[in-house]
């Protein structure tokens, strides 16, 4: 992530990295949404009604712990976006704190 040389430029390397993670992030969890139809995946044919019932049950639950999974995913893309912007505001404040320790006359 970060460059051996050169002061602040593995700085850059990493806050592009935050971005890229995030946007992978997102379009992930969007393709991991879609690999299964919005009401969830169909129900199983075990021949007996009860049974069916149970399998039914099963299957909504994976359903249900899929879109909980993409969730999870999409989350840590807003998480990702946020430490970057966190650091984006930090490194925007240090450089203005640097300003001024240098030229403390034009403080104001």
């Amino acid at each position: 992530m970060l460059v051996g040389e050169g002061g602040g430029g593995g700085f850059q390397v990493v806050m592009s990295d935050l971005v890229d993670a995030a946007a992978t992030f997102r379009s992930e969890a969007a393709a991991f949404k879609a690999i299964m139809p919005a009401a969830g995946p169909s129900g199983p044919d075990g021949g007996d009604a009860a049974f069916d019932q149970s399998l039914q049950v099963v299957v909504q639950m994976i359903g249900a712990l899929h879109l909980q999974a993409a969730g999870v995913i999409e989350d840590d893309s807003a998480k990702l976006a946020r430490a970057h912007a966190t650091y984006a505001d930090t490194e925007e404040g240090l450089t203005r704190l640097c300003r001024q320790i240098i030229a403390p006359g034009q403080i104001g």
